[in-house]
Protein backbone atom coordinates (compact mmCIF):
# COMPACT_ATOMS: atom_id res chain seq x y z
CA UNK A 1 0.00 0.00 0.00
CA UNK A 2 1.25 3.78 -1.17
CA UNK A 3 2.05 5.98 1.73
CA UNK A 4 -0.60 8.05 3.34
CA UNK A 5 0.00 11.56 3.91
CA UNK A 6 -1.81 13.62 6.52
CA UNK A 7 -2.38 17.03 6.40
CA UNK A 8 -4.43 18.53 9.21
CA UNK A 9 -6.58 22.12 9.97
CA UNK A 10 -7.08 25.77 10.82
CA UNK A 11 -5.43 26.38 14.19
CA UNK A 12 -4.27 23.15 14.72
CA UNK A 13 -0.79 23.75 15.16
CA UNK A 14 -1.44 26.10 18.10
CA UNK A 15 1.79 27.76 19.65
CA UNK A 16 2.86 24.67 21.15
CA UNK A 17 1.31 21.68 19.97
CA UNK A 18 3.46 18.88 18.46
CA UNK A 19 2.75 16.62 14.93
CA UNK A 20 1.37 13.47 17.10
CA UNK A 21 -0.76 16.14 19.27
CA UNK A 22 -2.25 17.56 16.44
CA UNK A 23 -3.39 14.16 15.19
CA UNK A 24 -4.25 12.14 18.05
CA UNK A 25 -4.53 8.75 17.66
CA UNK A 26 -5.54 8.73 13.59
CA UNK A 27 -1.84 7.73 13.08
CA UNK A 28 -1.98 4.47 15.59
CA UNK A 29 -5.19 3.96 14.39
CA UNK A 30 -4.10 4.04 10.64
CA UNK A 31 -1.70 1.72 12.20
CA UNK A 32 -3.66 -0.66 13.46
CA UNK A 33 -5.58 -0.93 10.05
CA UNK A 34 -2.65 -1.32 7.64
CA UNK A 35 -0.50 -2.57 9.88
CA UNK A 36 2.85 -3.09 7.76
CA UNK A 37 1.45 -2.68 4.67
CA UNK A 38 1.58 0.59 4.41
CA UNK A 39 4.98 1.71 3.30
CA UNK A 40 5.02 4.97 4.98
CA UNK A 41 2.86 7.18 7.63
CA UNK A 42 3.42 11.16 6.95
CA UNK A 43 2.12 13.65 9.32
CA UNK A 44 2.74 17.54 7.82
CA UNK A 45 2.60 20.52 10.17
CA UNK A 46 1.76 24.04 8.36
CA UNK A 47 1.51 27.02 9.63
CA UNK A 48 -2.17 29.20 9.57
CA UNK A 49 -2.45 31.13 12.23
CA UNK A 50 0.08 33.61 10.76
CA UNK A 51 -1.96 37.17 9.30
CA UNK A 52 0.26 37.04 6.70
CA UNK A 53 0.45 33.84 5.16
CA UNK A 54 -1.70 32.76 2.36
CA UNK A 55 -3.47 29.74 1.33
CA UNK A 56 -1.09 29.80 -2.02
CA UNK A 57 2.15 30.46 0.08
CA UNK A 58 0.91 27.41 2.10
CA UNK A 59 0.77 25.06 -0.62
CA UNK A 60 3.76 26.03 -2.49
CA UNK A 61 5.30 25.31 0.72
CA UNK A 62 3.65 22.16 0.60
CA UNK A 63 5.16 21.35 -2.83
CA UNK A 64 8.80 22.38 -2.49
CA UNK A 65 8.53 20.07 0.67
CA UNK A 66 7.72 17.20 -1.50
CA UNK A 67 10.27 18.09 -3.74
CA UNK A 68 12.93 17.76 -1.27
CA UNK A 69 14.94 14.75 -1.12
CA UNK A 70 13.42 13.46 1.75
CA UNK A 71 10.17 13.29 0.30
CA UNK A 72 10.45 13.54 -3.35
CA UNK A 73 9.34 9.84 -3.74
CA UNK A 74 5.87 10.47 -3.02
CA UNK A 75 5.78 12.24 -6.41
CA UNK A 76 7.54 9.53 -8.01
CA UNK A 77 5.69 6.45 -6.63
CA UNK A 78 2.28 8.36 -5.66
CA UNK A 79 0.75 8.64 -2.42
CA UNK A 80 -2.81 8.79 -0.81
CA UNK A 81 -3.86 11.93 1.50
CA UNK A 82 -5.85 12.16 4.51
CA UNK A 83 -6.96 16.27 5.73
CA UNK A 84 -8.63 17.35 8.14
CA UNK A 85 -11.08 20.57 7.83
CA UNK A 86 -8.81 23.41 5.82
CA UNK A 87 -6.40 20.92 5.20
CA UNK A 88 -8.81 20.43 1.97
CA UNK A 89 -8.54 23.47 0.58
CA UNK A 90 -4.30 23.30 1.27
CA UNK A 91 -4.40 20.52 -0.86
CA UNK A 92 -6.82 20.63 -3.39
CA UNK A 93 -4.88 24.24 -4.11
CA UNK A 94 -1.84 22.29 -4.54
CA UNK A 95 -3.29 20.00 -6.96
CA UNK A 96 -4.71 23.10 -9.05
CA UNK A 97 -1.81 24.62 -9.07
CA UNK A 98 0.81 22.20 -9.29
CA UNK A 99 -0.08 18.51 -9.89
CA UNK A 100 0.47 16.34 -13.05
CA UNK A 101 -2.07 14.75 -14.61
CA UNK A 102 -2.62 12.15 -13.55
CA UNK A 103 -1.84 13.38 -10.16
CA UNK A 104 0.19 11.65 -7.63
CA UNK A 105 -2.11 11.66 -4.85
CA UNK A 106 -4.54 8.56 -5.26
CA UNK A 107 -6.91 8.23 -2.79
CA UNK A 108 -7.88 11.56 -1.14
CA UNK A 109 -9.87 11.31 2.34
CA UNK A 110 -12.15 14.22 3.73
CA UNK A 111 -12.67 14.52 7.29
CA UNK A 112 -14.62 17.00 7.57
CA UNK A 113 -13.09 19.12 4.82
CA UNK A 114 -13.96 22.33 5.13
CA UNK A 115 -14.80 23.03 1.06
CA UNK A 116 -17.26 25.82 0.86
CA UNK A 117 -16.39 27.47 3.84
CA UNK A 118 -16.53 27.17 7.95
CA UNK A 119 -19.19 30.29 9.58
CA UNK A 120 -16.03 30.07 12.27
CA UNK A 121 -14.11 31.65 9.36
CA UNK A 122 -15.84 35.34 9.84
CA UNK A 123 -16.11 35.09 13.87
CA UNK A 124 -12.46 34.32 14.01
CA UNK A 125 -11.63 37.69 12.42
CA UNK A 126 -14.18 39.28 15.08
CA UNK A 127 -15.27 37.97 17.98
CA UNK A 128 -12.77 35.35 18.65
CA UNK A 129 -9.69 37.69 17.95
CA UNK A 130 -10.28 38.81 21.05
CA UNK A 131 -9.79 35.76 22.33
CA UNK A 132 -6.86 34.36 20.22
CA UNK A 133 -3.92 35.23 21.85
CA UNK A 134 -5.60 33.27 25.36
CA UNK A 135 -6.69 30.22 22.67
CA UNK A 136 -4.13 30.02 20.45
CA UNK A 137 -1.03 31.46 22.21
CA UNK A 138 1.05 34.02 21.18
CA UNK A 139 0.01 33.56 17.29
CA UNK A 140 -2.03 35.78 14.98
CA UNK A 141 -5.01 34.95 13.41
CA UNK A 142 -4.19 33.19 9.76
CA UNK A 143 -6.37 36.58 8.66
CA UNK A 144 -5.00 35.07 4.93
CA UNK A 145 -6.63 31.43 5.63
CA UNK A 146 -9.49 33.03 7.18
CA UNK A 147 -10.27 35.16 4.40
CA UNK A 148 -10.58 31.76 1.71
CA UNK A 149 -12.28 30.02 4.55
CA UNK A 150 -15.34 32.67 4.43
CA UNK A 151 -18.63 31.28 3.48
CA UNK A 152 -18.26 32.77 -0.78
CA UNK A 153 -14.73 32.90 -0.98
CA UNK A 154 -13.97 33.47 -4.67
CA UNK A 155 -11.05 32.02 -4.60
CA UNK A 156 -12.38 28.91 -3.13
CA UNK A 157 -15.48 28.79 -5.16
CA UNK A 158 -12.75 29.29 -8.55
CA UNK A 159 -10.63 26.82 -7.38
CA UNK A 160 -13.15 24.09 -6.94
CA UNK A 161 -14.91 24.93 -10.02
CA UNK A 162 -11.44 24.69 -12.30
CA UNK A 163 -12.46 21.16 -11.53
CA UNK A 164 -15.72 21.16 -14.14
CA UNK A 165 -13.12 22.78 -16.81
CA UNK A 166 -12.55 20.52 -19.97
CA UNK A 167 -9.87 17.96 -19.27
CA UNK A 168 -9.38 19.44 -15.90
CA UNK A 169 -11.62 16.80 -14.26
CA UNK A 170 -10.88 15.71 -10.65
CA UNK A 171 -11.04 11.92 -11.05
CA UNK A 172 -10.94 11.55 -15.05
CA UNK A 173 -7.79 13.67 -15.78
CA UNK A 174 -6.27 13.39 -12.49
CA UNK A 175 -7.10 10.17 -11.39
CA UNK A 176 -7.52 11.40 -7.72
CA UNK A 177 -10.45 9.46 -6.35
CA UNK A 178 -12.07 11.91 -3.27
CA UNK A 179 -14.06 10.45 -0.29
CA UNK A 180 -16.22 12.44 2.13
CA UNK A 181 -16.99 12.59 6.04
CA UNK A 182 -18.45 15.14 7.97
CA UNK A 183 -20.35 14.79 11.29
CA UNK A 184 -23.73 16.33 12.47
CA UNK A 185 -22.87 16.95 16.29
CA UNK A 186 -21.56 19.50 18.55
CA UNK A 187 -19.96 19.16 21.84
CA UNK A 188 -22.10 19.96 24.94
CA UNK A 189 -20.64 22.42 26.13
CA UNK A 190 -20.42 24.77 23.02
CA UNK A 191 -24.31 24.40 23.04
CA UNK A 192 -23.97 27.51 25.38
CA UNK A 193 -21.73 29.84 23.74
CA UNK A 194 -23.89 32.51 22.25
CA UNK A 195 -22.49 31.87 18.43
CA UNK A 196 -24.40 30.08 16.10
CA UNK A 197 -21.98 28.16 13.75
CA UNK A 198 -20.31 26.61 16.71
CA UNK A 199 -23.98 24.74 17.38
CA UNK A 200 -26.14 25.11 14.29
CA UNK A 201 -27.99 21.76 13.00
CA UNK A 202 -26.28 19.55 10.16
CA UNK A 203 -22.61 20.78 11.26
CA UNK A 204 -20.16 19.48 13.57
CA UNK A 205 -19.56 22.80 15.53
CA UNK A 206 -17.43 23.81 12.76
CA UNK A 207 -18.09 22.41 9.04
CA UNK A 208 -21.25 22.24 7.43
CA UNK A 209 -22.29 19.12 6.03
CA UNK A 210 -23.22 20.77 3.06
CA UNK A 211 -19.85 22.34 3.10
CA UNK A 212 -18.32 19.61 2.85
CA UNK A 213 -19.94 17.54 0.24
CA UNK A 214 -18.06 17.54 -3.12
CA UNK A 215 -21.50 16.76 -4.78
CA UNK A 216 -22.14 19.86 -5.49
CA UNK A 217 -24.24 21.92 -7.54
CA UNK A 218 -23.20 24.82 -9.99
CA UNK A 219 -25.39 27.39 -12.04
CA UNK A 220 -24.72 29.85 -14.07
CA UNK A 221 -27.47 32.76 -15.11
CA UNK A 222 -25.70 34.67 -18.19
CA UNK A 223 -27.74 37.78 -20.24
CA UNK A 224 -28.72 37.34 -23.97
CA UNK A 225 -27.17 39.77 -26.11
CA UNK A 226 -30.56 41.28 -26.59
CA UNK A 227 -30.22 42.38 -22.81
CA UNK A 228 -27.70 44.78 -24.62
CA UNK A 229 -29.46 46.23 -26.66
CA UNK A 230 -32.29 47.62 -24.31
CA UNK A 231 -32.90 51.69 -24.20
CA UNK A 232 -32.70 53.21 -20.79
CA UNK A 233 -36.41 54.05 -21.17
CA UNK A 234 -37.06 50.16 -21.86
CA UNK A 235 -34.75 49.26 -18.81
CA UNK A 236 -36.42 52.17 -16.34
CA UNK A 237 -39.42 50.58 -17.01
CA UNK A 238 -38.34 47.23 -15.75
CA UNK A 239 -36.74 48.27 -13.07
CA UNK A 240 -40.17 50.40 -12.32
CA UNK A 241 -41.49 46.92 -12.37
CA UNK A 242 -39.25 45.55 -9.38
CA UNK A 243 -39.84 48.15 -7.38
CA UNK A 244 -43.41 48.25 -7.43
CA UNK A 245 -43.25 44.20 -6.61
CA UNK A 246 -44.64 43.48 -10.20
CA UNK A 247 -43.28 40.44 -11.55
CA UNK A 248 -40.58 40.73 -14.56
CA UNK A 249 -40.66 38.48 -17.55
CA UNK A 250 -37.55 36.24 -17.58
CA UNK A 251 -36.63 37.03 -21.08
CA UNK A 252 -33.05 38.41 -21.09
CA UNK A 253 -31.36 36.11 -18.86
CA UNK A 254 -30.38 32.48 -19.87
CA UNK A 255 -29.65 29.13 -17.57
CA UNK A 256 -26.85 27.01 -17.49
CA UNK A 257 -27.55 23.98 -16.27
CA UNK A 258 -24.82 21.38 -17.55
CA UNK A 259 -22.88 21.53 -13.79
CA UNK A 260 -25.62 19.97 -11.83
CA UNK A 261 -24.22 17.53 -9.23
CA UNK A 262 -26.85 14.96 -11.64
CA UNK A 263 -24.46 15.38 -15.09
CA UNK A 264 -21.00 14.56 -12.96
CA UNK A 265 -19.90 10.95 -11.14
CA UNK A 266 -21.14 11.06 -7.31
CA UNK A 267 -18.23 11.30 -4.63
CA UNK A 268 -18.67 9.50 -1.36
CA UNK A 269 -20.09 10.74 1.40
CA UNK A 270 -21.61 10.35 4.74
CA UNK A 271 -22.83 12.05 7.63
CA UNK A 272 -21.17 9.71 10.67
CA UNK A 273 -22.74 9.39 13.67
CA UNK A 274 -22.41 11.21 17.33
CA UNK A 275 -19.45 12.93 15.62
CA UNK A 276 -17.88 16.25 16.01
CA UNK A 277 -15.35 18.34 14.15
CA UNK A 278 -13.08 18.08 17.11
CA UNK A 279 -13.15 16.66 21.08
CA UNK A 280 -11.79 13.48 22.91
CA UNK A 281 -15.08 11.63 22.76
CA UNK A 282 -16.49 12.59 19.68
CA UNK A 283 -13.80 14.24 17.07
CA UNK A 284 -13.64 13.00 13.96
CA UNK A 285 -10.01 12.71 14.08
CA UNK A 286 -9.42 11.13 17.07
CA UNK A 287 -12.61 10.69 19.19
CA UNK A 288 -12.72 7.44 21.40
CA UNK A 289 -16.43 6.95 20.84
CA UNK A 290 -16.96 6.99 17.04
CA UNK A 291 -14.00 4.92 16.21
CA UNK A 292 -16.31 2.22 14.80
CA UNK A 293 -17.46 4.24 12.39
CA UNK A 294 -15.22 6.66 11.39
CA UNK A 295 -11.98 4.41 10.90
CA UNK A 296 -13.60 1.47 8.39
CA UNK A 297 -15.03 4.35 5.91
CA UNK A 298 -11.51 5.68 6.13
CA UNK A 299 -10.38 2.10 5.43
CA UNK A 300 -12.03 1.69 2.44
CA UNK A 301 -11.54 4.54 1.23
CA UNK A 302 -7.87 4.44 1.34
CA UNK A 303 -7.73 0.74 -0.03
CA UNK A 304 -9.60 1.46 -3.00
CA UNK A 305 -8.55 1.05 -6.29
CA UNK A 306 -8.51 3.55 -8.79
CA UNK A 307 -11.46 2.02 -11.40
CA UNK A 308 -15.06 2.73 -11.85
CA UNK A 309 -16.70 -0.05 -10.58
CA UNK A 310 -14.07 0.11 -7.12
CA UNK A 311 -15.11 3.90 -6.80
CA UNK A 312 -19.05 2.75 -7.18
CA UNK A 313 -19.06 0.37 -4.57
CA UNK A 314 -17.46 2.81 -2.14
CA UNK A 315 -20.19 5.13 -3.25
CA UNK A 316 -23.01 2.70 -1.71
CA UNK A 317 -20.96 1.92 1.36
CA UNK A 318 -20.50 5.36 2.54
CA UNK A 319 -24.49 5.75 1.38
CA UNK A 320 -25.26 2.58 3.61
CA UNK A 321 -23.29 4.35 6.61
CA UNK A 322 -24.89 7.01 5.89
CA UNK A 323 -28.60 5.41 6.21
CA UNK A 324 -27.07 3.91 9.18
CA UNK A 325 -26.45 7.27 11.12
CA UNK A 326 -29.88 8.60 10.62
CA UNK A 327 -31.86 4.90 11.45
CA UNK A 328 -29.61 5.55 14.31
CA UNK A 329 -30.80 9.38 15.15
CA UNK A 330 -34.23 7.84 15.65
CA UNK A 331 -33.52 6.60 18.39
CA UNK A 332 -31.72 9.61 20.48
CA UNK A 333 -33.92 11.12 23.19
CA UNK A 334 -34.01 14.20 24.82
CA UNK A 335 -35.64 15.64 27.57
CA UNK A 336 -37.09 19.01 27.98
CA UNK A 337 -33.91 20.89 29.49
CA UNK A 338 -31.78 19.26 26.30
CA UNK A 339 -31.66 20.48 22.41
CA UNK A 340 -34.04 18.64 19.67
CA UNK A 341 -31.44 15.37 19.09
CA UNK A 342 -33.02 14.53 15.70
CA UNK A 343 -32.68 18.44 14.55
CA UNK A 344 -29.39 18.26 14.65
CA UNK A 345 -29.47 15.78 11.82
CA UNK A 346 -31.84 17.43 9.59
CA UNK A 347 -30.67 17.89 6.39
CA UNK A 348 -29.63 21.25 5.11
CA UNK A 349 -28.53 23.00 2.31
CA UNK A 350 -26.19 26.00 1.51
CA UNK A 351 -26.86 28.65 -1.67
CA UNK A 352 -24.05 30.65 -2.90
CA UNK A 353 -25.01 33.60 -4.92
CA UNK A 354 -22.01 35.31 -6.76
CA UNK A 355 -23.13 38.69 -8.44
CA UNK A 356 -21.14 40.27 -11.00
CA UNK A 357 -21.57 42.35 -13.82
CA UNK A 358 -20.35 41.60 -17.64
CA UNK A 359 -17.08 43.07 -16.91
CA UNK A 360 -16.43 40.78 -13.84
CA UNK A 361 -16.51 43.30 -11.14
CA UNK A 362 -18.30 42.37 -8.01
CA UNK A 363 -22.34 44.24 -7.87
CA UNK A 364 -21.62 45.34 -4.46
CA UNK A 365 -24.94 46.88 -3.86
CA UNK A 366 -28.06 44.19 -4.42
CA UNK A 367 -30.96 42.79 -2.96
CA UNK A 368 -32.31 39.01 -3.29
CA UNK A 369 -36.48 38.02 -2.74
CA UNK A 370 -37.04 34.67 -2.93
CA UNK A 371 -40.75 34.90 -3.80
CA UNK A 372 -43.12 32.06 -3.79
CA UNK A 373 -46.82 33.60 -5.66
CA UNK A 374 -48.95 30.79 -5.32
CA UNK A 375 -48.57 27.64 -2.36
CA UNK A 376 -51.59 25.96 -1.02
CA UNK A 377 -52.08 26.04 2.95
CA UNK A 378 -49.34 23.53 4.11
CA UNK A 379 -47.24 23.18 1.33
CA UNK A 380 -43.24 24.25 2.15
CA UNK A 381 -41.75 27.44 0.69
CA UNK A 382 -38.04 27.81 0.17
CA UNK A 383 -37.79 31.09 1.66
CA UNK A 384 -39.58 30.04 4.90
CA UNK A 385 -36.73 27.25 5.05
CA UNK A 386 -33.78 29.93 5.43
CA UNK A 387 -32.08 29.80 8.69
CA UNK A 388 -29.12 31.80 7.86
CA UNK A 389 -27.37 34.75 5.38
CA UNK A 390 -24.58 35.62 5.22
CA UNK A 391 -22.75 38.35 2.81
CA UNK A 392 -19.15 37.67 2.37
CA UNK A 393 -17.16 40.59 4.09
CA UNK A 394 -14.21 40.77 1.62
CA UNK A 395 -15.67 39.43 -1.68
CA UNK A 396 -18.27 41.57 -1.99
CA UNK A 397 -21.17 41.20 -4.65
CA UNK A 398 -21.60 37.13 -2.63
CA UNK A 399 -24.27 36.30 -0.34
CA UNK A 400 -24.70 32.08 1.44
CA UNK A 401 -28.03 31.47 2.37
CA UNK A 402 -28.64 28.60 5.18
CA UNK A 403 -31.83 26.62 4.30
CA UNK A 404 -33.27 23.88 6.77
CA UNK A 405 -34.55 21.05 3.87
CA UNK A 406 -35.65 18.56 6.19
CA UNK A 407 -37.65 17.78 9.64
CA UNK A 408 -38.51 14.53 11.50
CA UNK A 409 -41.59 13.56 11.91
CA UNK A 410 -41.53 12.21 15.33
CA UNK A 411 -44.87 10.15 15.39
CA UNK A 412 -44.04 8.16 12.07
CA UNK A 413 -40.16 8.35 12.94
CA UNK A 414 -39.21 9.13 9.29
CA UNK A 415 -37.28 12.10 7.80
CA UNK A 416 -39.47 14.13 5.85
CA UNK A 417 -37.87 15.86 2.49
CA UNK A 418 -39.40 19.66 2.67
CA UNK A 419 -38.25 19.92 -1.16
CA UNK A 420 -40.44 17.40 -2.04
CA UNK A 421 -43.43 19.44 -2.29
CA UNK A 422 -42.22 22.94 -2.52
CA UNK A 423 -43.86 25.28 -4.55
CA UNK A 424 -42.83 27.43 -7.42
CA UNK A 425 -40.58 29.90 -6.31
CA UNK A 426 -39.20 33.12 -8.08
CA UNK A 427 -35.64 34.54 -7.21
CA UNK A 428 -34.94 38.29 -7.89
CA UNK A 429 -32.33 40.03 -8.02
CA UNK A 430 -31.87 43.46 -8.61
CA UNK A 431 -28.28 45.66 -8.61
CA UNK A 432 -27.40 49.55 -7.64
CA UNK A 433 -25.29 51.66 -8.36
CA UNK A 434 -24.96 54.16 -5.58
CA UNK A 435 -22.87 56.70 -6.41
CA UNK A 436 -24.24 57.60 -9.90
CA UNK A 437 -27.25 57.87 -11.12
CA UNK A 438 -26.81 56.93 -14.70
CA UNK A 439 -25.71 53.76 -14.30
CA UNK A 440 -28.45 50.97 -13.29
CA UNK A 441 -28.29 47.12 -13.71
CA UNK A 442 -30.56 44.87 -15.51
CA UNK A 443 -32.69 43.00 -12.91
CA UNK A 444 -33.16 38.91 -13.43
CA UNK A 445 -35.84 36.76 -12.35
CA UNK A 446 -35.16 33.52 -11.82
CA UNK A 447 -38.23 30.98 -12.17
CA UNK A 448 -38.20 27.86 -10.30
CA UNK A 449 -40.51 25.32 -10.79
CA UNK A 450 -40.82 22.19 -8.16
CA UNK A 451 -39.08 19.93 -10.11
CA UNK A 452 -36.13 22.04 -11.49
CA UNK A 453 -35.38 23.33 -7.60
CA UNK A 454 -35.17 19.15 -6.62
CA UNK A 455 -32.64 19.46 -9.40
CA UNK A 456 -30.26 22.21 -8.25
CA UNK A 457 -31.07 22.23 -4.36
CA UNK A 458 -29.67 19.61 -2.36
CA UNK A 459 -30.33 17.90 1.49
CA UNK A 460 -26.89 18.20 2.70
CA UNK A 461 -25.24 19.83 -0.49
CA UNK A 462 -23.86 23.14 -1.27
CA UNK A 463 -25.41 24.75 -4.83
CA UNK A 464 -23.55 27.71 -6.36
CA UNK A 465 -24.89 30.16 -8.59
CA UNK A 466 -22.74 32.84 -10.47
CA UNK A 467 -24.97 35.50 -11.87
CA UNK A 468 -23.95 38.15 -14.26
CA UNK A 469 -25.92 41.29 -13.84
CA UNK A 470 -25.95 43.72 -16.97
CA UNK A 471 -24.44 46.79 -15.87
CA UNK A 472 -25.69 49.56 -18.50
CA UNK A 473 -25.01 53.37 -18.90
CA UNK A 474 -27.11 56.50 -19.78
CA UNK A 475 -26.63 58.14 -22.82
CA UNK A 476 -24.75 61.00 -20.99
CA UNK A 477 -22.00 58.63 -19.75
CA UNK A 478 -20.68 58.67 -23.42
CA UNK A 479 -22.40 60.03 -26.54
CA UNK A 480 -21.05 61.16 -30.21
CA UNK A 481 -22.63 64.27 -31.83
CA UNK A 482 -21.77 65.67 -35.63
CA UNK A 483 -20.34 68.70 -35.75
Amino acid sequence: MKPILLIHGYASEGKDNNVKAIYGSLPDDLKGLFGDAVEELDLSRWISLNDGISLDDVSFAMERALRSDNYKHLLESGFHVIIHSTGALVVKNWISLFSAKPSPINNLVHLAGANFGSGLAHIGRGQLSRWGRLIFGNTGRGLKVLNELEFGAWKTLDMHLEFLAPENDIYDDFEVQEFCLNGSQTLDLLRVVPIRYVKEDSSDNTVRTSSCNLNYNYIAVNPKESAFDLSIDELNDIIELRLNDQPIDDVYYEYELDYLSENRREIPFAVVYETAHFGGDIGIVSGSDNRNSVLPLIEAAIKTPYADDAYQKVVELFKTANDDTFNKAKDLRSNIFEWDKQSQYEGHAQLIFRIVDQFGNAVEDFDITFKTHEFSKNQPRLEKMIEDQHGNKKDKGTITFYLRTQSYDKVNREWIDLLNEVANLDIEITGYEPLSGDISYLPVNIHLTTDLIQRVIQNFRTTIVDVVLVRLPSEKVFNIEKC
